[in-house]
């Protein structure tokens, strides 16, 4: 029950202090990390895929709630990408920071690029360019800005083998 306490808590803080006080604080030329969805990475991977699909369907919903143009997209991306990052756990070696900033890194590319697919299809405009030119680099920014916080995560004993 402990574990379950620490575990929301440092991902409620990391997606809710780490998106809208020390994002904008360490973007770089407008691109800064994606903290909700480290946030999400670290959830999913330290309690499967049931509860990383609700915990993501439930980050997506505040999300949408806050730009309603789109309801409902950030929810779908966020709940799919709950389910496939739960589904990881166990067959991730723990401590490698090269493999957990990877995961990082495609979680946000996967989520951006459902999001912009529903995006232009809704309004017949392409906006693949800023999957280059936002994506990709934000992407890698929340790979390397995740390894420490995936660090404390372990240090805290959130990630461990599978009961």
């Amino acid at each position: 029950m402990r574990i379950y306490l620490r575990l929301i808590t440092l991902c409620a803080s990391v997606a809710l202090v780490g998106g809208t006080m020390v994002g904008p604080f360490i973007s770089i030329a407008g691109v800064a990390p994606d903290f909700p969805i480290i946030a999400l990475v670290i959830f999913s991977l330290a309690v499967g895929s049931i509860p990383g699909t609700i915990a993501g369907f439930m980050l997506g919903l505040v999300q949408d709630l806050s730009t309603p143009t789109l309801l409902g997209v950030q929810a779908l991306c966020k709940t799919g990408l709950g389910f496939g990052l739960g589904r990881l756990r166990g067959r991730l070696i723990h401590g490698m920071p090269l493999v957990e900033a990877t995961v990082i890194a495609l979680a946000v590319v996967a989520h951006d690029l459902v999001f912009l697919v529903i995006q232009s299809s809704l309004s017949y405009e392409t906006h693949f360019l800023s999957l280059f030119t936002r994506t990709l680099p934000a992407a890698v920014y929340s790979g390397l800005v995740g390894i420490p916080l995936l660090r404390v995560a372990d240090y805290l004993g959130i990630l461990r083998q599978e009961d």
